[in-house]
């Protein structure tokens, strides 16, 4: 008589569980990037009241026969389903499109998980998120300025973004690179006229009868002879301090090539022009570290789908800040919830690495929004209804086993 009490108390008990994840649950139906729960159950210890037997000459065999102490809560399970892009229409709130977390450092060091993406700078330039916790990624990027032209894509030097003005060879950020044709000559020149106070410089070439367009390895060797460029002669628009033009390579020329004439290099390079832009990299071998302003005031902030930060100075020159990382966790169900929309990764979650938004099958960045909550509240209203009949039912069970109990101690009456 006593199992069947243990039963319903162990299930009651069992079921106010559930009801707690249920009432998380629809507490949380609201808050941005929250995944939901569920519960499972199992059965508990068994008492044995007879044994199974083989079948013998004389006998069949006979099944055991057992009875059970009720039910426990087997797992509370995090449900990592995707819940959507919520338009917040701030430009520098993240949601990630696909797989991923946000890599987030408290002032100790602690590293933490988070897919809610409210970020923005605090007055010393670092990137925080809505916890005023720090977020990682990977600052003082290398530039490189890069234009494509026709089928050639033209590599004007790097430096390394440190929050200064370049000290080697300037990345020639904002030039556009024009390749022209003069048909009415005979003979067969490339010339370079180059205009650092307009930004400019004009690739011209003049065909032959013989030599009617001008190749990539071509135009490769034209811009690494210094004889060929064209600078005014003084005042404004004069060569930029630095600028050192055989240090120009373009991309599949090996500049160590004695021979660049020969298979594959040989395209036409067609009369086009292409603008000269900064092109960031990163060392995505180091560990992801909190990510600073080191330009001071800038505007037009902005982050990019691969979680390039850039910003506009007050010369008109966009900085490249730095870049956002994103974890990439093999078995995100065994995370931890932090609270604060946070995730430690304890044990179980196999090996984290890093990279940048749209990297080995990480998602990329949608800004001006973050990620629903992806609590179904139909469901769970009716797992709230099931789960109440269901501990209602657990309480009948001791309800009528104290009957019967009652019953038992007055039979001698």
């Amino acid at each position: 008589m006593l199992r069947s009490l243990y039963s319903g108390v162990s299930g009651m008990k069992s079921q106010l569980t559930k009801f707690d994840v249920i009432g998380n649950n629809i507490a949380n139906v609201s808050t941005y990037g929250f995944k939901s729960s569920n519960t499972t159950f199992r059965d508990v210890y068994y008492q044995t009241l007879s044994s199974a037997s083989n079948a013998n000459g004389n006998m069949g065999g006979t099944n055991a026969s057992q009875v059970g102490y009720g039910a426990t809560v087997s797992s509370i399970n995090l449900l990592n389903t995707r819940a959507g892009f919520a338009s917040t229409g701030r430009p520098m709130d993240c949601y990630i499109d696909g797989e991923g977390y946000f890599v987030i450092k408290d002032g100790a060091g602690n590293e933490r998980l988070s897919q809610i993406g409210t970020l923005g700078f605090d007055g010393a330039g670092n990137l925080i998120d809505g916890n005023s916790n720090f977020v990682c990624g990977y600052s003082n990027p290398t530039l490189t300025g890069k234009a494509s032209v026709g089928t050639a894509t033209i590599n004007f030097g790097t430096d390394n973004n440190v929050g200064k003005s370049p000290t080697g060879d300037p990345i020639m950020d904002g030039y556009t690179v024009e390749v022209k044709y003069n048909p009415a000559a005979t003979d067969t020149s490339t010339t370079i006229a180059a205009d650092a106070d307009k930004k400019t410089i004009t690739v011209t070439f003049t065909p032959n009868a013989t030599t009617t367009s001008l190749t990539k390895e071509g135009l490769y060797t034209a811009l690494k002879d210094n004889t060929k460029w064209t600078w005014p002669a003084s005042g404004t628009g004069a060569k930029p301090a630095g600028f050192d033009e055989s240090k120009i390579t373009l991309d599949g020329i090996d500049p160590a090539a004695t021979d660049t004439t020969q298979s594959p290099y040989t395209d036409v390079v067609p009369e086009t022009s292409g603008m000269v832009a900064q092109v960031p990299s990163f060392d995505y071998s180091k560990t992801p570290e909190k990510i600073v302003n080191t330009f001071g005031e800038l505007t037009n902030m902005s982050i990019g789908a691969d979680g390039i930060i850039t910003g506009q100075a007050n010369d008109g020159s966009i900085k490249v800040i730095g870049q956002i990382a994103i974890a990439n966790v093999p078995n995100p169900d065994a995370l931890t919830l932090e609270g604060n929309s946070y995730y430690k990764a304890i044990n179980n979650t196999g090996a984290i690495t890093y990279s940048a938004p749209g990297d080995n099958n990480v998602g990329k960045l949608k800004t001006g929004g973050l990620e629903s909550s992806n609590v179904d509240i139909s469901n769970e209203f009716s797992d709230m209804i099931m789960t109440q009949r269901a501990f209602q039912a657990n309480s009948k069970i001791i309800t009528v086993s104290d009957e019967m109990l009652d019953t038992l101690v007055n039979l001698k009456r």
